[in-house]
């Protein structure tokens, strides 16, 4: 990709995602800015794989340019990472990807292939690359960004992206859309929004088919989505698909409880935080916050996991990443900085902020 290509690319997607509330850069922990820093990251405000990215980026002090986009508009307008010219620049990120062909309820583009129709996105512009998959760009930024401890030391490499794919491929995204079909216990606000949300989704992709008229690969790469979004509208309606989504992921609270036991440290691969923390504490809160804290919370099975969450989840990084960023999470009872009436007010701000100016 030449200069001028990835230059006008980046430049036609942000023209149609600026949006003044939700376009920032942001600086390292002493609060400074840059006009122009080297990271420009596309992602969204409730989107898991997202806080992966953030945390990376606050862990690490990186500044960015911040575009938090609008994945879910409110009164079925089209999602901003559908746009043509999102997608488009997306695109160059895996040239010679497999897209999407199905869905087994995780988030992973080993499993899943490749959607062109998601976030996170990273801008590099230094090296004048783009960057996509949540794994792949929480890597590359701690791989890129010189000043620090790194998230992947050299020596242990190799074990923290075996736990990164662990997180990665255990079903998030199915426990976030469907319902276990015996005991549904997800936020109220959540089950309400998320109602028949893959065939809103569908729509949305056809009406933007319909812009990318002769475009030969955006018109592919929304084919994929729509097939993607078929698959997962039959599986969060199928009983057992559900059923063995949430054992899978009692699985994978089991296996961090393992993990932690057999060091007996205090992170996931022993007294060193690592990119393993970044996406296991993410995937624990998301768990909690969905209701399903009680895979580790209830008995005295997993005492180990309890601990870790209880530190993992004061992290500043995290808490700069998830806790505090505005429209991160709807409320829930589940979690008590989520929980109580001014949950709602404060999310329902959030929201307006969100809208089309």
């Amino acid at each position: 990709m030449t200069v001028h290509s990835f230059t006008s690319l980046v430049a036609s997607a942000n023209e149609v995602l600026a949006h003044p509330r939700r376009e920032t850069t942001i600086g390292t922990g002493n609060g400074s800015r840059e006009a122009s820093p080297r990271f420009e990251v596309y992602h969204s405000a409730p989107s898991l794989c997202s806080f992966k990215v953030r945390a990376v980026l606050f862990e690490r002090g990186i500044p960015f340019r911040s575009h938090d986009m609008n994945i879910m508009p409110v009164g079925g307008g089209t999602p901003e990472n559908y746009r043509p010219e999102y997608v488009r620049m997306r695109l160059q990120g895996a040239p010679n990807a497999r897209l999407v062909d199905g869905y087994t309820g995780a988030s992973s583009v080993t499993t899943e292939g490749f959607d062109p129709c998601v976030v996170p996105t990273l801008v590099d512009h230094e090296k004048q690359a783009v960057v996509v998959d949540s794994a792949n760009i929480c890597e590359y930024l701690d791989r890129e960004w010189a000043e620090g401890e790194p998230l992947m030391p050299e020596a242990t490499a190799d074990e923290v992206r075996a736990q990164v794919d662990r997180v990665d491929r255990a079903p998030h995204v199915a426990a976030l859309y469907g319902a276990h079909p015996d005991s549904d216990n997800r936020p109220a606000a959540l089950r309400k929004n998320i109602k028949d949300v893959h065939g809103r989704k569908i729509a949305a992709v056809e009406a933007m088919m319909a812009e990318a008229g002769d475009d030969v690969e955006l018109q592919a790469a929304y084919r994929a989505k729509i097939t993607k979004e078929a698959s997962a509208d039959k599986f969060v309606y199928d009983a057992d698909s559900m059923r063995a989504a949430h054992r899978a992921m009692d699985e994978h609270v089991g296996a961090l409880e393992a993990q932690l036991e057999g060091h007996g440290e205090s992170w996931v691969l022993g007294d060193a935080f690592t990119l393993a923390d970044i996406m296991w504490t993410n995937s624990l809160y998301r768990l909690k916050w969905l209701g399903m804290g009680h895979f580790w919370e209830q008995g005295p099975d997993r005492p180990r996991v309890v601990e870790y969450a209880e530190h993992a989840f004061e992290r500043p990084s995290f808490r700069r990443a998830v806790i505090g960023w505005p429209g991160a999470y709807f409320p829930s009872p589940h979690v008590k900085e989520f929980s109580g009436p001014m949950a709602f007010v404060k999310f329902a701000w959030h929201m307006m902020r969100r809208l089309p100016i």
